[in-house]
């Protein structure tokens, strides 16, 4: 009987030391596995920190007005060219469809404007003409 015990006892105590062994080793790996993602999360803050330093960067006036003044072909609104209150059709009572009117530019739109200097940059100033001509492009 005594046998049938130490042997019992022995596989038993081989089991578990095996088992022990076993999880030693996993919890290694697990615990290595823990540190390569602490270390690449650690990365991505210090990215993250880079990307967020060169968006302030690229986001700064100066470099935000050359980006438009290349790729937004703005014009500019000269002031006879925008309409006065009254030429905005007025609703009827009963609620029909207004008498559509355009809005003109008021006469001899170009009265003082001749004077003043040109903004810098490559804007377009957009002008009204009766004919054929071509907007004006101001350098």
């Amino acid at each position: 009987m005594r046998w049938n015990l130490t042997v019992f006892f022995l596989a038993l105590f081989a089991c578990v030391s095996y088992g022990l062994y076993q999880l030693s080793y996993e919890v290694q790996q697990l615990e290595d596995d823990l540190a390569g993602l602490r270390r690449g999360i650690e990365n991505n803050h210090e990215a993250v920190k880079v990307l967020e330093a060169e968006w302030a960067y690229q986001n700064r006036p100066d470099v935000l007005q050359a980006l438009a003044a290349r790729h937004l072909p703005l014009l500019l609104i000269a002031p006879y060219q925008v309409a006065a209150l009254d030429d905005i059709p007025v609703r009827g009572a009963g609620g029909g469809a207004p008498e559509m009117r355009v809005p003109v530019p008021r006469s001899r739109p170009g009265r003082g404007l001749r004077d003043r200097q040109a903004p810098p940059g490559s804007l377009h100033l957009a002008s009204f003409s009766h004919g054929t001509e071509r907007d004006e492009g101001v350098q």
